[in-house]
């Protein structure tokens, strides 16, 4: 982040037909448009054009998910307040979701709570979703009761951070 600039390896798996390994050195990459790759066009669901490859970025570490959450401006699709904002005008349709439509116990996934944006029209990236889900599941148990979302919805986001001592950005 601090140069703007990419290195790229794979890392090499037995038996697949791919080598593996460094695929480009540090350097700063342009998109088709001419501008420059930045830190805030590395979110997880994003696909990078990178020498006529497509990169998807599947995931990250703990440490860029913080980075990420920590500084809205540079990560906004990190930005819990948009995204609570972005949800509780949907809440009513979230509810009747998991109430009526949802076919499973009330412990759902990061998966569930994907399929539920997707059928009630709440247009949500990976990284928000998953931005969401961590806020969810603290505990990183992969599972937890719809209930926590609601719960979530109806609180009040902006002052609740401010309540327990979190500081915003």
């Amino acid at each position: 982040m601090e140069d703007d600039t990419i290195a790229i390896a794979e890392p090499p798996i037995r038996n697949s037909g791919v080598m593996g390994g460094k695929f480009l050195s540090r350097q700063v990459v342009k998109k088709d448009d001419g501008s420059k790759y930045l830190a805030n066009d590395m979110y997880t669901g994003h696909v990078v054009d990178i020498m006529c490859h497509h990169f998807e970025l599947l995931n990250g570490d703990e440490y860029s998910y913080r980075l990420m959450e920590n500084d809205s401006k540079t990560f906004p699709f990190s930005c819990h307040s948009k995204i609570h904002e972005k949800m509780v005008e949907y809440k009513g349709a979230i509810s009747k979701y998991f109430a009526t439509e949802y076919q499973g116990d009330n412990k759902i996934t990061m998966v569930d709570l994907s399929t539920c944006c997707q059928k009630i029209g709440l247009e949500l990236n990976k990284q928000q979703i998953l931005t969401v889900w961590r806020k969810i599941d603290k505990k990183r148990k992969n599972k937890v009761s719809f209930t926590k979302i609601i719960s979530l919805l109806e609180s009040d986001h902006d002052r609740s951070d401010y309540t327990r001592g979190r500081r915003k950005l």
